[in-house]
Protein backbone atom coordinates (compact mmCIF):
# COMPACT_ATOMS: atom_id res chain seq x y z
CA UNK A 1 0.00 0.00 0.00
CA UNK A 2 1.11 3.66 -0.98
CA UNK A 3 1.59 5.28 2.48
CA UNK A 4 0.73 8.52 1.19
CA UNK A 5 -2.78 7.23 1.33
CA UNK A 6 -2.95 7.18 4.94
CA UNK A 7 -4.97 9.90 5.30
CA UNK A 8 -7.83 8.21 3.02
CA UNK A 9 -7.37 4.52 4.73
CA UNK A 10 -7.78 5.97 8.45
CA UNK A 11 -10.41 8.78 7.75
CA UNK A 12 -12.29 6.52 5.79
CA UNK A 13 -12.33 4.25 8.94
CA UNK A 14 -13.46 7.22 11.36
CA UNK A 15 -15.78 8.03 8.94
CA UNK A 16 -17.74 4.56 8.49
CA UNK A 17 -16.86 3.30 12.23
CA UNK A 18 -15.94 -0.02 10.40
CA UNK A 19 -13.15 -1.34 8.92
CA UNK A 20 -15.15 -3.68 6.91
CA UNK A 21 -17.08 -1.42 5.23
CA UNK A 22 -13.94 0.93 5.02
CA UNK A 23 -11.84 -1.85 3.29
CA UNK A 24 -15.37 -2.37 0.52
CA UNK A 25 -15.63 1.41 0.33
CA UNK A 26 -12.11 1.64 -0.34
CA UNK A 27 -11.73 -1.40 -2.81
CA UNK A 28 -8.63 -3.20 -0.37
CA UNK A 29 -9.18 -6.63 1.80
CA UNK A 30 -10.34 -6.12 5.01
CA UNK A 31 -7.10 -8.02 6.15
CA UNK A 32 -5.34 -5.97 4.21
CA UNK A 33 -6.42 -2.43 5.56
CA UNK A 34 -6.33 -4.36 8.87
CA UNK A 35 -2.86 -4.81 8.80
CA UNK A 36 -2.03 -1.42 7.82
CA UNK A 37 -3.76 0.20 10.79
CA UNK A 38 -2.19 -2.21 13.14
CA UNK A 39 0.96 -0.74 11.09
CA UNK A 40 0.05 2.61 11.58
CA UNK A 41 -0.77 2.54 15.69
CA UNK A 42 2.32 0.82 15.89
CA UNK A 43 4.63 3.52 14.37
CA UNK A 44 3.10 5.90 16.05
CA UNK A 45 3.12 3.90 19.39
CA UNK A 46 -0.40 4.44 20.35
CA UNK A 47 -4.25 2.95 19.59
CA UNK A 48 -6.33 4.89 17.19
CA UNK A 49 -9.41 3.28 17.62
CA UNK A 50 -11.61 1.80 20.30
CA UNK A 51 -12.00 -1.65 19.13
CA UNK A 52 -13.84 -2.94 22.17
CA UNK A 53 -16.70 -0.25 21.08
CA UNK A 54 -19.07 -1.13 18.29
CA UNK A 55 -19.11 0.89 15.88
CA UNK A 56 -15.68 1.96 16.37
CA UNK A 57 -14.37 5.32 17.88
CA UNK A 58 -11.74 7.06 17.65
CA UNK A 59 -9.26 7.22 20.87
CA UNK A 60 -8.35 10.80 22.29
CA UNK A 61 -5.43 9.95 20.97
CA UNK A 62 -6.70 8.76 17.24
CA UNK A 63 -8.69 12.56 17.30
CA UNK A 64 -5.18 14.05 17.86
CA UNK A 65 -4.02 12.00 15.16
CA UNK A 66 -7.10 12.96 12.74
CA UNK A 67 -6.74 16.55 13.92
CA UNK A 68 -2.61 16.30 12.44
CA UNK A 69 -3.71 14.60 9.23
CA UNK A 70 -6.26 17.44 8.24
CA UNK A 71 -3.37 19.92 8.98
CA UNK A 72 -1.11 18.27 6.56
CA UNK A 73 -3.65 17.68 3.88
CA UNK A 74 -3.99 21.71 4.22
CA UNK A 75 0.03 21.93 4.46
CA UNK A 76 0.01 19.61 1.07
CA UNK A 77 -2.65 21.53 -0.79
CA UNK A 78 -0.81 25.09 0.09
CA UNK A 79 2.27 23.57 -1.23
CA UNK A 80 0.61 22.53 -4.69
CA UNK A 81 -0.85 25.95 -4.87
CA UNK A 82 2.25 27.58 -4.50
CA UNK A 83 3.89 25.21 -6.63
CA UNK A 84 1.14 26.06 -9.69
CA UNK A 85 1.61 29.51 -9.52
CA UNK A 86 5.01 29.01 -10.72
CA UNK A 87 4.18 26.97 -13.55
CA UNK A 88 2.25 29.83 -14.60
CA UNK A 89 -1.21 28.39 -14.00
CA UNK A 90 -0.13 25.59 -16.57
CA UNK A 91 -1.31 22.97 -13.30
CA UNK A 92 -3.71 23.66 -10.83
CA UNK A 93 -6.13 23.12 -8.52
CA UNK A 94 -9.27 25.52 -6.80
CA UNK A 95 -12.07 24.74 -5.00
CA UNK A 96 -15.42 26.87 -4.47
CA UNK A 97 -18.64 26.70 -2.23
CA UNK A 98 -21.50 28.25 -3.05
CA UNK A 99 -25.04 26.91 -1.90
CA UNK A 100 -26.63 25.22 -4.21
CA UNK A 101 -28.86 27.91 -5.86
CA UNK A 102 -25.37 30.52 -5.35
CA UNK A 103 -23.59 27.99 -7.74
CA UNK A 104 -26.04 27.94 -10.08
CA UNK A 105 -27.13 31.77 -10.25
CA UNK A 106 -23.30 32.99 -9.95
CA UNK A 107 -20.89 30.44 -11.34
CA UNK A 108 -21.53 29.05 -14.64
CA UNK A 109 -20.51 31.72 -16.79
CA UNK A 110 -17.20 32.48 -15.09
CA UNK A 111 -16.27 28.44 -14.56
CA UNK A 112 -16.78 28.67 -18.60
CA UNK A 113 -14.51 31.86 -18.85
CA UNK A 114 -11.84 30.46 -16.50
CA UNK A 115 -11.66 26.63 -17.94
CA UNK A 116 -11.14 28.04 -21.13
CA UNK A 117 -8.51 30.56 -19.78
CA UNK A 118 -6.72 28.42 -17.73
CA UNK A 119 -7.40 24.38 -19.01
CA UNK A 120 -4.77 22.99 -16.88
CA UNK A 121 -6.62 24.40 -13.43
CA UNK A 122 -8.56 21.83 -12.01
CA UNK A 123 -11.84 22.97 -10.65
CA UNK A 124 -14.06 21.63 -7.53
CA UNK A 125 -17.63 23.02 -6.97
CA UNK A 126 -18.97 22.82 -3.39
CA UNK A 127 -22.76 22.56 -2.96
CA UNK A 128 -23.50 23.73 1.28
CA UNK A 129 -24.95 26.01 3.28
CA UNK A 130 -23.12 29.05 4.25
CA UNK A 131 -22.05 27.62 8.53
CA UNK A 132 -20.73 24.49 6.45
CA UNK A 133 -18.77 26.34 3.94
CA UNK A 134 -17.34 28.90 6.33
CA UNK A 135 -16.16 25.52 8.63
CA UNK A 136 -15.01 23.78 5.51
CA UNK A 137 -12.84 27.04 4.13
CA UNK A 138 -11.46 27.31 8.01
CA UNK A 139 -10.12 24.10 7.78
CA UNK A 140 -8.58 24.60 4.20
CA UNK A 141 -10.91 22.16 2.16
CA UNK A 142 -12.43 25.78 0.50
CA UNK A 143 -10.23 28.13 -1.19
CA UNK A 144 -13.31 30.60 -1.28
CA UNK A 145 -16.87 30.53 -1.09
CA UNK A 146 -19.87 32.64 -2.03
CA UNK A 147 -22.31 34.26 0.76
CA UNK A 148 -24.69 36.98 1.34
CA UNK A 149 -23.10 37.32 5.13
CA UNK A 150 -20.28 39.24 5.62
CA UNK A 151 -20.11 39.09 10.18
CA UNK A 152 -16.55 37.76 10.71
CA UNK A 153 -14.20 40.12 9.24
CA UNK A 154 -11.44 39.17 11.39
CA UNK A 155 -11.48 35.79 10.59
CA UNK A 156 -12.74 36.45 6.59
CA UNK A 157 -12.16 38.57 3.79
CA UNK A 158 -14.76 39.23 1.93
CA UNK A 159 -14.78 41.13 -1.66
CA UNK A 160 -17.86 42.58 -3.03
CA UNK A 161 -19.14 40.81 -5.48
CA UNK A 162 -22.51 42.15 -6.49
CA UNK A 163 -25.76 44.19 -5.59
CA UNK A 164 -28.88 42.60 -6.27
CA UNK A 165 -32.99 43.09 -6.59
CA UNK A 166 -34.96 40.39 -4.68
CA UNK A 167 -38.39 40.20 -6.02
CA UNK A 168 -41.70 38.22 -4.48
CA UNK A 169 -42.56 35.66 -7.20
CA UNK A 170 -46.30 35.03 -7.74
CA UNK A 171 -47.53 32.39 -9.79
CA UNK A 172 -48.13 34.06 -13.20
CA UNK A 173 -51.99 32.44 -14.03
CA UNK A 174 -53.14 34.00 -10.38
CA UNK A 175 -55.86 35.83 -10.29
CA UNK A 176 -53.90 38.28 -7.69
CA UNK A 177 -51.87 39.48 -10.72
CA UNK A 178 -54.96 41.20 -12.54
CA UNK A 179 -55.55 42.86 -9.33
CA UNK A 180 -51.85 44.30 -9.05
CA UNK A 181 -51.52 44.87 -12.69
CA UNK A 182 -49.13 47.53 -13.31
CA UNK A 183 -46.94 46.44 -10.14
CA UNK A 184 -45.39 43.75 -11.70
CA UNK A 185 -41.69 43.95 -13.23
CA UNK A 186 -41.05 43.68 -16.64
CA UNK A 187 -37.25 42.72 -16.63
CA UNK A 188 -36.04 46.14 -17.37
CA UNK A 189 -37.18 48.84 -14.86
CA UNK A 190 -36.09 48.36 -11.60
CA UNK A 191 -37.67 51.33 -10.59
CA UNK A 192 -41.32 49.91 -10.63
CA UNK A 193 -43.45 50.62 -7.45
CA UNK A 194 -43.10 48.57 -4.15
CA UNK A 195 -46.04 46.75 -3.21
CA UNK A 196 -48.22 48.54 -0.48
CA UNK A 197 -49.39 47.32 2.70
CA UNK A 198 -52.74 46.55 1.59
CA UNK A 199 -51.35 45.28 -1.64
CA UNK A 200 -48.97 42.74 0.20
CA UNK A 201 -52.03 41.87 3.19
CA UNK A 202 -53.66 40.06 -0.16
CA UNK A 203 -50.77 38.27 -1.09
CA UNK A 204 -50.67 37.18 2.40
CA UNK A 205 -54.07 35.62 1.49
CA UNK A 206 -52.43 32.85 -0.25
CA UNK A 207 -49.53 30.26 0.42
CA UNK A 208 -45.77 30.98 0.15
CA UNK A 209 -42.88 28.99 0.18
CA UNK A 210 -40.55 30.17 2.02
CA UNK A 211 -37.23 28.41 3.45
CA UNK A 212 -35.54 27.73 6.89
CA UNK A 213 -34.28 30.91 8.92
CA UNK A 214 -30.96 30.29 8.77
CA UNK A 215 -30.42 30.90 5.18
CA UNK A 216 -30.48 34.65 4.07
CA UNK A 217 -33.53 34.41 1.72
CA UNK A 218 -35.59 32.73 4.63
CA UNK A 219 -34.81 35.03 6.65
CA UNK A 220 -35.76 38.35 4.43
CA UNK A 221 -39.32 36.35 3.71
CA UNK A 222 -39.92 36.11 7.50
CA UNK A 223 -38.74 40.20 7.82
CA UNK A 224 -41.01 41.31 5.11
CA UNK A 225 -44.48 39.33 7.22
CA UNK A 226 -43.16 41.69 10.09
CA UNK A 227 -42.61 44.68 8.28
CA UNK A 228 -46.21 44.46 6.48
CA UNK A 229 -47.72 42.62 10.24
CA UNK A 230 -49.33 40.05 8.30
CA UNK A 231 -49.17 35.93 7.97
CA UNK A 232 -49.50 34.09 4.87
CA UNK A 233 -52.42 31.92 4.53
CA UNK A 234 -50.58 28.89 4.73
CA UNK A 235 -46.35 27.80 4.96
CA UNK A 236 -44.77 25.61 3.11
CA UNK A 237 -41.62 25.24 3.82
CA UNK A 238 -38.25 24.10 1.42
CA UNK A 239 -35.03 23.25 1.87
CA UNK A 240 -33.75 24.79 -1.26
CA UNK A 241 -34.27 27.81 -3.52
CA UNK A 242 -34.41 25.82 -6.29
CA UNK A 243 -37.30 24.35 -4.99
CA UNK A 244 -38.87 27.58 -4.06
CA UNK A 245 -39.00 28.49 -7.54
CA UNK A 246 -40.44 25.34 -9.12
CA UNK A 247 -42.91 25.46 -7.13
CA UNK A 248 -43.98 29.26 -7.47
CA UNK A 249 -43.12 27.51 -11.35
CA UNK A 250 -45.60 25.25 -10.77
CA UNK A 251 -48.85 27.27 -9.55
CA UNK A 252 -48.04 26.40 -5.85
CA UNK A 253 -47.76 29.20 -3.91
CA UNK A 254 -45.48 32.68 -3.43
CA UNK A 255 -41.55 32.61 -3.19
CA UNK A 256 -39.14 35.36 -3.05
CA UNK A 257 -36.43 35.22 -5.79
CA UNK A 258 -33.16 36.78 -6.79
CA UNK A 259 -32.45 39.23 -9.80
CA UNK A 260 -29.72 36.26 -10.58
CA UNK A 261 -31.64 33.53 -10.38
CA UNK A 262 -34.03 35.35 -12.64
CA UNK A 263 -31.52 35.90 -15.07
CA UNK A 264 -29.51 32.52 -15.03
CA UNK A 265 -32.43 30.03 -14.28
CA UNK A 266 -33.68 29.48 -17.74
CA UNK A 267 -37.10 29.67 -16.86
CA UNK A 268 -39.68 28.98 -19.74
CA UNK A 269 -42.50 30.17 -17.94
CA UNK A 270 -41.41 33.16 -15.77
CA UNK A 271 -43.81 34.12 -12.89
CA UNK A 272 -45.03 37.20 -12.08
CA UNK A 273 -42.86 39.52 -10.30
CA UNK A 274 -43.10 42.39 -7.78
CA UNK A 275 -40.84 44.39 -5.40
CA UNK A 276 -41.45 44.91 -1.62
CA UNK A 277 -39.66 46.72 0.60
CA UNK A 278 -36.81 48.26 -0.53
CA UNK A 279 -34.03 47.77 2.21
CA UNK A 280 -34.87 44.08 2.88
CA UNK A 281 -35.78 43.46 -1.04
CA UNK A 282 -31.91 43.96 -2.02
CA UNK A 283 -28.80 42.25 -0.96
CA UNK A 284 -24.88 42.53 -1.40
CA UNK A 285 -23.24 38.93 -2.52
CA UNK A 286 -19.21 38.37 -1.46
CA UNK A 287 -16.78 36.40 -2.08
CA UNK A 288 -15.14 35.09 1.12
CA UNK A 289 -11.86 33.45 2.14
CA UNK A 290 -9.60 33.17 5.14
CA UNK A 291 -8.04 36.21 6.01
CA UNK A 292 -5.02 34.20 7.87
CA UNK A 293 -4.58 31.96 4.75
CA UNK A 294 -2.56 31.71 1.07
CA UNK A 295 -4.46 33.32 -1.55
CA UNK A 296 -3.11 31.22 -4.64
CA UNK A 297 -3.07 33.24 -8.15
CA UNK A 298 -5.38 30.70 -9.86
CA UNK A 299 -8.10 32.02 -6.24
CA UNK A 300 -7.30 35.42 -7.34
CA UNK A 301 -7.65 34.87 -11.09
CA UNK A 302 -10.99 32.99 -10.53
CA UNK A 303 -12.35 35.75 -8.17
CA UNK A 304 -11.62 38.26 -11.00
CA UNK A 305 -13.64 36.12 -13.74
CA UNK A 306 -16.24 36.04 -11.03
CA UNK A 307 -16.69 39.65 -10.74
CA UNK A 308 -16.18 40.26 -14.63
CA UNK A 309 -19.19 37.65 -15.50
CA UNK A 310 -21.48 38.56 -12.21
CA UNK A 311 -21.41 42.27 -13.95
Amino acid sequence: MNPNNKQNYIKKIAEVKSISIAAELLGISQPALSAYLKKTESELGTVLFDRSRQPLELTETGQAYMAYLEKEAALQKELEQNLADIDELNTGRITVGGAGFFNIAYLPGTVAAFAAEYPGVEIEIVDGKVPELVTMAQKGMLDLFITPVADEPDRFVYEELLEEQIYLAVPADWEINEKLAGKAFDGEDREQPVLTEEEFGCLCENTFIVLKSDQDIGRKIEALFDRYQCQPARRIIAEQTMTTLALTQSGVGISLITESSIRNSGLKKKPALYRADEEICSRKMYIAYPRNKYLSRASMEFMRALKESNR
